[in-house]
Parts: C-alpha cells; structure tokens; sequence
C-alpha cells in the first residue's frame, strides 16, 4: 500500500536581464528637477531589487526625465555626481548664519537640507564651518561625500520639521506608467544659483556695487615681518565678501581681527604665498573711511614694495562681495600711496650681500639724480646718471658690476641734496 497526495502550483517566471522581450515588466518614468522647477540632466536613477543591488539604471535627459522597464518591486534611488562648489559661496554663508540667528528664518524645507552640509539631521555652526572650508578652498567635499541630495517629491516636507526625509521609494512590479519624480538639492546653496547641468538654470542678482579695503604703500626690507592694516576705503552695507590673495615675494603669517572678527578661521592658507578670505555678517554693516577692518601679518622674502607684493583675484575664491539685498557685488584692494615730502636714500637690501643688492630711494618729483659707489679710499667704483621718477626709484648692482668686496659706500646726489650710506661685499 502507498499514501499517495497530490497539489497545483503556479509558477511564474520573469526575465530580468538582458534580452527580455519589450513589454513584459512595468514602464515607470519620472522627472528630476530643482525646487524652482528646472529640469535636471545626468542624473542616474538606479533601481535595486531583492535578487540584485545593480537592478536596471537610467539617466535623465535634458528636460530631467527619464523611464525604465521593471519587473519585479524596485526600490529607486537618485544621485549625481558633480562639483561640491558649484553655486556655492559665502552668500550662502550669510543666509544660512541669519537662519541660525533667527534673524531670516528659510521657508523651504529643501533650503534647510541644502543647509545641512553635515547630514546631521540639523541647521547649526557645524554647517557654517564645513561651507566656509569648502569655499577658502580647504577642502574639495563635505564629509559625507554628498554634493546633491534627492528627496522624493510626494513626501509631505514640513518646514518645521524636514529631517529625516525619504530618498528612496518602491515602485512595484504591478505599477502600470507609474511617476516618481525627485527634487535636486544642492548642499551648500540656499541662494539656489548652482548651474551646472540644470536646465534653464537660476542666474543669480548681481550688482555694480564694489567694496573696496585699502592699505598703504610702504617698502618691506627681506626678512621684515610687519603688520599691515587694511581699512575701509567704501564699506557701506556689507553682509560679507570673499576673495583669493597672491602675495608676491612675501608669505603669509596671521590676521589679526579689527572692527571685524576676523580670525584663522576664515582664511585658508592654499600656499605660503596664496590665501583666501570669507567673511559673513550677521546684519548689514556700515563701516567708517579709515577704519581698520583687520590686520595682515606677512613675511618679506625680499626687498618688496607693497603695491607689488598684493593682489586680490578669483583663481581659487571668486572675489565678490554681497549687500543687504543679497545681491552680488564687486570686491577691491587699493594701495594708497603716501606723499612723498623729501628725498630719502635707503639702506640698500640685503646688506650685506654676496650676488646683487637693491638701492632704493624716494624722490618728491621728477629730477636727475646721481648715484655713485666707492670703496674705502675714495676710489669712485660706479657711477649713474639717473632720471629719477617722483616716488620710489631702484637701482641693482652685482658683485661682478662692483669688482670688489669688502666695506663700500654708496652717494646719492640730486640738486641740493646728498646722502651717502655703507654697503658690505661678503665672500
């Protein structure tokens, strides 16, 4: 004798790979597009499943869409790579700093995970410090790895309370012309003027304001470690300014805070002879002609005039400055020559010296003048005939033009005026 039992089963077979006849899975489709409704191109939607963490993979096209073919439940995700600072600076700094304060609080849960350059789940100076390294250039990401964050659109996202929120969702395999769609948010841009890869993108408000800081023309000796004091030349509302600074024959060594609070925290030092600066007010600033804004601290590597030693660009911190309207602004460094009264000769740099050395002097106007050199008995070793320009002059000597060594004595002469100092030629 034998038990004998019998049942149905149903079996369903899916094709989920390459060679799968069109028309057997669920099409489903979307759209990935910022905020403000510019559509996202490049962007991978990836589709992971039970049986595989690759699953299928589309990318958006130039209006942020896309569509893919399931056939089974797929969890889908969006991410992009791309620049970390795009669209961001220190205006976003400003903004971020007035919602900590309470002073501007951001209306858009999107604006506050754009604020969240840390991933915390909150808005606080431990964001500010991440941006500010970002945009001074010491640092290249955030330490999460994140430029671009995807939220999905159909979540309920409440402004008071937008943490933690859904960047995945299930599309099921039994979803016919399903839509899921994401909203783009870059990390670090409130001002939401990040551009590449956007449609149609936000084109920030500039004006043709300029703020301009000045400091005044001196000669640095080489080796000379001086303060320089850089004022306010027109500083009327400012809400903060960036820029990059190369320094030519000199390096940096600190800055010292003045009427603002300024410290090493918002400089970043790329090279001894290359800085950047951000700076971010929490309300509008007026600031008095002459007023010292904050000190340098550089280091002369040589004998250095300071309307050759400093210059403000864009090459690493773009050099911009933002007002009250948040608009974008112009930022300037002038020098300011001081007059000259009377003819002074200076000590010639180095000294003493084994290659060449500089003889600099001043002239309150255009004149002739003669410069001659001798050695200790009087012997006139070289001569110049100069046509000396009004302010600072420099002439070179080698130890080859010389042909001695030794104790010399260097004469400066033009009409009335006569001054003589000592050099020294070390073997």
């Amino acid at each position: 004798h034998c038990n004998s039992d019998w049942c149905m089963t149903t079996l369903k077979v899916i094709c989920n790979g390459a060679g799968c006849p069109s028309g057997t899975g669920s099409r489903i489709a979307g759209n990935v597009h910022t905020e403000q409704g510019q559509g996202m191109v490049g962007v991978d939607i990836q589709g992971k499943t039970v049986v595989s963490d690759i699953g299928k993979m589309s990318k958006t096209d130039q209006a942020g869409n896309y569509n893919l073919e399931i056939y089974m439940d797929t969890e889908l995700s969006a991410t992009r790579e791309g620049s970390y600072l795009d669209g961001v600076s220190t205006l976003d700094l400003v903004m971020i700093q007035r919602h900590i304060l309470g002073l501007e609080l951001m209306t858009s849960p999107y604006k506050l995970i754009a604020a969240d350059a840390n991933n915390d789940g909150e808005v606080t100076a431990a964001d500010l410090t991440e941006i500010r390294e970002l945009v001074i250039g010491m640092t290249t990401q955030y330490g999460n790895n994140r430029s671009w964050r995807f939220p999905i659109e159909d979540q309920t996202m409440n402004v008071n309370h937008p943490f933690p929120y859904m960047e995945r969702v299930m599309a099921t395999q039994e979803t016919q012309n399903g839509n899921y769609n994401f909203i783009g948010v870059k990390i670090g841009d409130v001002s939401g003027n990040a551009s590449t890869n956007i449609d149609n993108p936000t084109v920030e408000a500039r004006s043709n304001r300029t703020v301009a800081m000045a400091v005044s023309e001196k000669t640095l000796a080489g080796g000379d470690v001086v303060e320089m004091p850089v004022t306010a030349a027109n500083f009327s509302d400012v809400m903060g300014f960036q820029y990059t600074m190369h320094l030519t024959g000199a390096s940096f060594v600190d800055v010292k805070a003045g009427a603002l609070d300024i410290n090493a925290s918002n400089v970043g030092a790329i090279a001894n002879d290359v800085i950047t600066m951000s700076y971010a007010a929490a309300n509008s600033m007026d600031i008095a002609k002459d007023e010292v804004l904050f000190t340098l601290v550089v280091k002369a590597e040589r004998a250095v005039n300071v309307s050759e030693m400093l210059a403000i660009n864009s090459t690493i911190t773009a050099a911009e400055s933002y007002g009250s309207d948040l608009t974008v602004g112009k930022v300037a460094l002038e020098v300011r020559t001081a007059p000259v009264t009377a003819i002074e000769l200076m000590q010639n740099e180095p000294n003493p010296f084994k290659g060449q050395t500089s003889v600099n002097f001043l002239m309150p106007e255009a004149a002739a003048a003669t410069l001659s050199v001798y050695d200790v008995t009087g012997k006139e070793i070289s001569v110049r005939n100069i046509s000396a320009n009004k302010g600072l002059n420099s002439e070179t000597f080698t130890r080859e033009q010389l042909g001695a060594s030794g104790v010399l004595y260097y004469t400066l002469k033009s009409g009335d005026f006569t001054a003589t100092k000592k050099m020294i030629i070390i073997e």
